[in-house]
């Protein structure tokens, strides 16, 4: 099963594994941030953060760093990323199927909602 909204500010991705919703937010004709909000049915897990992006004079994207990465309520630190704290709470195998099943759909999907999102489609 795999749900996909996207009404042009806010998008919702859900399939089996967990879902996620992302709220876009134009900071200026070059900056967007992000925030997100995702969980991990399996585990329970809910996990939000935000994240700049900014379109370069060369006309790639710059993410930076996460900031304010929150895990179940709990601050857990802006050098912690999803991949250090899904493999601590999975094991490696399990993240690399969580990767696999969920977040690399999940990345695919808010690169395109990205460039839509910037006038870049």
């Amino acid at each position: 099963m795999v749900n996909y909204i996207f009404d042009g500010t806010k998008s919702t991705f859900k399939n089996d594994i967990g879902e996620a919703i992302i709220q876009f937010e134009k900071v200026s004709d070059s900056r967007v941030d992000i925030k997100v909000k995702m969980k991990h049915y399996l585990t329970n897990t809910n996990a939000t953060y935000k994240k700049y992006i900014a379109l370069r004079d060369d006309g790639n994207l710059q993410h930076y760093p996460i900031k304010e990465f929150v895990v179940q309520g709990i601050n857990v630190g802006e050098y912690n990323t999803i991949k250090k704290y899904f493999t601590y709470l999975l094991g490696e195998e399990g993240y690399k199927k969580f990767k696999d099943d969920f977040l690399n759909e999940y990345s695919t999907r808010k690169a395109m909602e990205l460039n839509r999102f910037m006038g870049r489609d």
